[in-house]
């Protein structure tokens, strides 16, 4: 019986995995017309939730490293997407103002580290130049 358990969690994981990579494509890829802003929202909701749930359960397991790389692939992620001059301008500024989330659980994650100040810093100067550029 545990195996058949063991099964299921690994089966749901790999569930979560491809939705992931669904929702992943689908941001940095925007097929969608402004009108389905909603739909869009939702979609980047629950990437980003993903995105944390799979850094949570990271963390969980004690594996801070996996838990960064989650997170920083959800913040490029959106990142790239604002810069990318091919997407539409609206796509852009919506992926834009969601950069707050996944750049928020970053900052807590270097809250204990030595070298967290400075990336965290560096995150926000990015953000902050390519701001000047695009807005």
């Amino acid at each position: 019986m545990p195996q058949s358990n063991h099964l299921s969690q690994a089966e749901q994981l790999s569930i979560q995995l491809e939705r992931f990579h669904q929702l992943e494509h689908a941001i940095r890829h925007c097929s969608c017309e402004k009108k389905q802003r909603a739909a869009q929202e939702i979609q980047l909701n629950e990437y980003i939730d993903l995105g944390l749930d799979m850094a949570n359960k990271a963390s969980l397991a004690n594996r801070v490293q996996l838990q960064e790389s989650w997170l920083k692939r959800v913040y490029k992620t959106l990142f790239e997407t604002t810069l990318d001059l091919v997407e539409p301008e609206y796509w852009r500024e919506l992926c834009h103002e969601y950069l707050y989330q996944p750049l928020f659980a970053l900052k807590y994650l270097y809250r204990n580290h030595p070298q967290g100040k400075h990336r965290i810093k560096c995150l926000y100067q990015e953000l902050s130049v390519t701001n000047q550029y695009l807005y």
